[in-house]
């Protein structure tokens, strides 16, 4: 019997039930997605690297279980919505005698019987959604996708029926302890409810509004001129002080924005403008609590998925420039050895039995540091923000240098001519200039570095940008010194670069990435303790690309979470608001206003409410973005990608919940 009830209720409540559904399907379809990454061939491809496949699980496992509890509390928020909404159907059960046990059950085999359909649906829709993930993973990756195959994963459906049985579980635990609570009297007067308005007087509304606005320009202001290069108390000041200024403004926002409207009477009398004024001033003000949390989540939606996108790009771009070395190693020189032999790479290479073949260009060099700082040599031209620059991106400490001996060697091998320095000149290798502009700023009005009192004259007038070696993503700063340098010099490595002969490509890259895996195993330790580090270009690529596959998936990840809960509660209270506000469209009717006007007004009220937190999420995400926009190189695709992404799912729960809307209105004619 009780299955009989239940059935026939989700049967006849299924347009009721149509948001909740979705979301259900929605949460179950991404987080299926997202779980069968490991079995996509893409990623199969960069499991061999133990590194990658080490990140990869470690973050799905915690996000995943962070993603659950989301769900979870959105399921559990979209179910007590629907709860209160049955709250006088439930009381018609107990004035017939059934007990709030009975109810449970009821209530047990409704959720038994959604769970069971969203997840069957959800998995099927995922396995779909996964197919387009995996062709999205090979393109991060820059994999053939001619190695593309259909893929499922049981592990992944496993852990999504796992995950959503456990919510599912906590649902009906929460349903009988609501309904335990419930008393029969609220039931059956459960539409009977009255707004309480938060701010009475105009005066305060607007001091409010202004307040809040105050706040966040000054947040905005903040954020603008120093990034996230703040000091990290400066830095959650200024996200607090955002944070307040967006709940300040939707607390104030209805009774200001009231005030406004019935300054113009014209616009406020015109039509029926006065009852969708009022609406939105109930709705905004007793949920702005709400709003404001959904419109810091959609923020970061927004920022998360433009950057998710911005990162392919920036990765792409970083690949395309590549190096002209094709390998590149170093050994830290250990300043306590007595025996030079130790601390020379060639001599190491010699007693592992390593040796170079004819068409493997190569050049040894030695990297040493000089009684000189960065922040000494551009301390007249470094600003405050420069300096924490400095600090963040690791640019502080000794400055490094080459002899101009091996520097040539270097430059030989990749086919350029040697360069001629006098005893008292010097060459400056850098791309600090793209960090701080006081390295312009110095080579532009100063001729000569000073180094332990001696004055060497700068050679170049523009810092040259071009590596000594494989070190792609980080920044350098070289000083090209005289064979006859006479200063203080401290070894610090002893390095290699290797440049293959095209038709033995992949002969040495194998033969370099099997020496290289092996120094990090420490295979050669026994023979010589030196610590040896390197790389090859492919290496490298491969690394910034499983990077930015992690970060992509993440932000995807989450973004995707959140546009899902944010559009979901809001459709949800604008369903419940709905079925309160049903008397006052009632009677509506009965003073003749037409189907037409009443589906016009439906349709505002939905739009406003669905774009309040969305267009002050769009303002913050646009100052967000500009503030870190020096970390990313700014392309339209992202933004093209992102806004897609946002106005299909956003903008589908919009149409979904106009739509239940205006058939509850219409259902109770």
């Amino acid at each position: 019997m009780f299955s009989k009830i239940a059935i026939n209720n989700v049967k006849r409540s299924f347009k009721d039930y149509s948001i909740y559904f979705l979301t259900l399907t929605l949460g179950v379809c991404i987080f299926y997605s997202f779980n069968s990454l490991d079995s996509q061939n893409a990623i199969q491809e960069m499991n061999k690297n133990t590194i990658f496949r080490e990140s990869l699980e470690l973050l799905m496992s915690g996000t995943s279980v962070f993603v659950s509890i989301i769900l979870g509390g959105l399921i559990v928020y979209a179910n007590n919505f629907l709860i209160k909404k049955r709250k006088r159907e439930l009381g018609l059960y107990m004035t017939l005698g059934m007990s709030k046990g009975k109810i449970s059950r009821i209530l047990i085999v409704e959720t038994l019987l959604i769970g069971v359909v969203s997840l069957i649906v959800g998995i099927g829709l995922g396995i779909i959604v996964s197919q387009g993930l995996s062709v999205l993973t090979a393109n991060i990756l820059s994999m053939d996708l001619d190695k593309y195959k259909f893929v499922f994963s049981l592990a992944a459906m496993m852990k999504s029926i796992v995950y959503f049985g456990i919510i599912y579980l906590l649902v009906m635990i929460f349903n009988q302890f609501t309904i335990s609570k419930y008393k029969l009297i609220d039931m059956l007067n459960a539409s009977k409810r009255n707004e309480e308005v938060k701010l009475k007087n105009p005066f305060v509304s607007v001091l409010t509004f202004i307040l809040s606005v105050a706040f966040l320009i000054f947040a905005y202001m903040r954020i603008l001129e120093t990034g996230l290069n703040a000091e990290y108390t400066d830095l959650i000041i200024t996200i607090l002080m955002g944070v307040f200024g967006t709940l300040l403004f939707f607390f104030s926002l209805s009774s200001f924005f009231i005030q406004i409207a019935q300054k113009n009477k014209g616009f406020y009398f015109k039509n029926i403008n006065i009852f969708v004024l009022r609406q939105i001033n109930n709705k905004v003000n007793t949920n702005f609590l709400s709003m404001t949390i959904i419109s810091l989540m959609l923020f970061l939606t927004i920022s998360l998925i433009f950057t998710a996108f911005d990162l392919k790009g920036t990765i792409d771009k970083n690949t395309a420039n590549t190096t002209p070395f094709d390998a590149s190693a170093f050994l830290v020189v250990n300043q306590e050895e007595e025996d030079p032999a130790v601390n020379d790479i060639e001599a190491y290479l010699n007693n592992i039995d390593f040796t170079f073949e004819a068409y493997e260009k190569h050049a040894f060099f030695d990297e040493y540091l000089l009684d000189l700082t960065i922040e000494d040599l551009l301390s007249q031209y470094l600003s405050d923000e420069e300096k924490i620059a400095i600090q963040e991106n690791y640019m502080y400490g000794p400055v490094s240098a080459l002899k101009i001996s091996d520097y040539n060697a270097i430059i030989n091998l990749t086919g350029q001519e040697s360069v001629d320095l006098k005893e008292d000149e010097i060459l400056v290798v850098s791309t600090y200039g793209k960090i701080i502009q006081a390295l312009p700023e110095y080579m532009k009005n100063e001729e000569n570095i000073i180094i332990e009192d001696k004055a060497y004259k700068i050679k170049n007038d523009v810092a040259i940008e071009e590596n000594i070696k494989i070190n792609r993503g980080s920044n350098f700063f070289y000083l090209i010194i005289p064979d006859n340098f006479t200063g203080n010099l401290q070894l610090e490595y002893t390095s290699f670069n290797v440049i293959y002969e095209d038709r033995y490509n992949e002969k040495s890259e194998e033969k370099f990435t099997t020496l290289f895996n092996d120094l990090d195993d420490n295979k050669y330790r026994s023979i010589n303790p030196g610590l040896v580090i390197g790389s090859t270009e492919n290496q490298i690529k491969e690394q910034e690309k499983g990077s930015a596959a992690l970060f992509i998936f993440l932000g995807l990840f989450l973004g995707l979470i959140f546009i899902i809960s944010s559009a979901a509660v809001m459709a949800l209270q604008q369903l419940s608001d709905a079925s309160d506000s049903l008397e006052r469209y009632k009677l509506l009717k009965k003073i003749g206003v037409t189907d037409k006007l009443i589906n016009g007004a439906i349709l505002k009220q939905c739009l406003i409410y669905f774009l309040l937190p969305l267009g002050l999420a769009v303002i913050h995400s646009i100052v967000g973005i500009k503030a870190v926009s020096g970390m990313f190189h700014f392309n339209y695709e992202s933004v093209l990608i992102s806004s897609l992404i946002l106005v299909i799912i956003y903008g589908g729960y919009f149409y979904a919940t106009y739509v239940g809307v205006k058939n509850i209105v219409k259902g109770s004619n």
